[in-house]
């Protein structure tokens, strides 16, 4: 009896090892299944192509639109590439207007310092310029001259005194028939040299890259107004209080429409005589925050 139970023992004992032998190989050859498919993935993602990347192009007078720059490279991560003239403009207001006249006047745009960018690794450029004379400085003339924009998403940006984000947005899409220029971002360099303009542009800018995504035109921006109307005593009021330091556009309010944000948003449909010249008709964008939270303030003026 116990010869039977030793020789069932020594049997059992040789199967168990067999099993326990296949079940380790058949182990060793799943993990390497799992291993080969493991790196099938990695094989694939060094064939993806790199991430596009984006370029913030800018010619910066005075350094507000640099201000404007900047918001837009840290909200994007873009690189960045500063437009530079050989010869600087004068320093004097005065001065740079009757220069920037005589090459508006001539066609002879600036002399660039660094004329070419590398946009071969760009899919999408953020140009950046002042407004001058209603559309933007020369520079970006010698820079648009100098370098292919074809096949580019190019989204512009701007500062201004009184406007022109809307009228240099289509100039660009005229000499640039081959790019897809956007929606344009501008924002005064009255506002951006108050006190706490850096947090007001980083907020703007944001909410200007939402509508982007978002696909919104010029229209849809303004479809939260109101109907035009009449002016009332305090439209009037808001409208003066906005406008006091303007005076050279000879503005003259003829009705006005409404939206109320975290403050209100008034868009005054104008009479402008701008430096005595003849009358146009244009819209002006006002908006007047919360009581209490300071004064009405000229948002732009679209020309």
């Amino acid at each position: 009896m116990n010869l039977r139970l030793d020789s069932f023992i020594t049997k059992f004992s040789g199967f168990a090892v067999a099993v326990a032998a296949l079940a380790l190989c058949a182990c060793g050859n799943q993990e390497a299944a799992q291993n080969k498919t493991s790196a099938k993935p990695a094989e694939q993602a060094v064939e993806q192509p790199a991430p596009s990347k984006s370029l913030v192009v800018f010619y910066s007078q005075t350094g507000s639109t640099k201000k404007v720059a900047d918001a837009f490279q840290k909200a994007r991560n873009a690189d960045v590439f500063e437009i530079k003239t050989a010869t600087p403009y004068p320093s004097t207001y005065d001065s740079t207007v009757a220069a920037v006249r005589v090459q508006r006047e001539s066609k002879q745009w600036p002399v660039l310092a660094n004329p070419k960018a590398d946009l071969a690794k760009y899919d999408t450029v953020f140009l950046g310029y002042p407004i001058m004379f209603g559309t933007f400085a020369p520079p970006i003339y010698s820079f648009l001259d100098s370098n292919n924009l074809s096949g580019k998403v190019v989204v512009p940006f701007c500062t201004y005194g009184s406007g022109g984000r809307k009228a240099s947005a289509a100039e660009l899409k005229t000499l640039e028939p081959k790019a897809n220029v956007t929606l344009a971002y501008g924002i005064s360099n009255k506002r951006i040299s108050a006190e706490g303009a850096d947090s007001v542009v980083s907020a703007e800018v944001e909410a200007f890259f939402a509508n982007l995504a978002e696909g919104k035109t010029e229209e849809m921006l303004m479809g939260g107004y109101s109907e035009q109307r009449p002016l009332t005593a305090e439209d009037s009021a808001v409208f003066a209080a906005a406008t006091k330091d303007y005076g050279y556009l000879s503005l003259r309010p003829l009705s006005v429409s409404t939206q109320v944000v975290a403050g209100t948003n008034f868009l005054f449909t104008c009479e402008m005589k701008a430096f005595g010249g003849p009358a146009t008709q244009t819209n002006v964008k006002i908006f007047r925050p919360l009581p209490g939270r300071g004064e009405p303030e000229l948002i732009v003026v679209e020309k």
